[in-house]
């Protein structure tokens, strides 16, 4: 009987050890790929601008500047979002729009790190900070800037909205 109960408070710990560390694997996955999926958004959105946009931007046209400029945004970002509320919200708030002063002054950008943290919530929400090198074209010496913002993302990993505050940054931005 002993032997029985020996091995029966062996094979639950063993159990409850083994379901404790999948548990804990599975939320650090998790985190990975919320962290994964803005982290995609926002380098998509802060290095550059590349040709692509600068060629949009500058073309005169604006019915084809605007449908060049959607399909644009939709490529780089729509898929990242939980909807297309939520996609639309970012791309009117940030989008291409956070690139305008960078292609006006000649200007190149480029996240050299990101810090995460989740915040203490029952919603999914991270709050994020971005090391941003901004180097004036044909200037040899770059700058770095900082951008914090707040991500919520859902059980999909899916963006539900995203806030950046660059208004420390662009104060920030010197090009002379």
């Amino acid at each position: 009987m002993k032997k029985y109960m020996y091995v029966a408070f062996a094979t639950v710990l063993f159990a409850s050890f083994f379901l404790v560390g999948c548990t804990e694997k599975t939320e650090s996955e998790t985190q990975d790929e919320n962290i994964q999926t803005i982290e995609a958004v926002l380098k998509n959105n802060l290095n550059g601008p590349d040709d692509e946009l600068i060629q949009i931007v500058n073309d005169v046209d604006s019915y084809d500047n605007l449908e060049a400029q959607r399909k644009y945004e939709e490529n780089l970002y729509k898929e990242y979002f939980a909807d297309e509320e939520a996609f639309l919200e970012y791309v009117n708030y940030y989008g291409t729009t956070l690139l305008i002063e960078p292609i006006k002054n000649n200007v190149k950008l480029k996240v050299k790190n990101i810090e995460w943290e989740k915040t203490d919530s029952k919603e999914i929400i991270y709050n994020f900070k971005v090391e941003l090198e901004y180097q004036k074209e044909g200037n040899d010496k770059s700058e770095i800037g900082i951008l914090n913002g707040q991500a919520n993302v859902n059980e999909e990993h899916k963006i539900e909205r995203m806030k950046i505050h660059i208004n420390e940054f662009w104060g920030s931005f010197d090009t002379n």
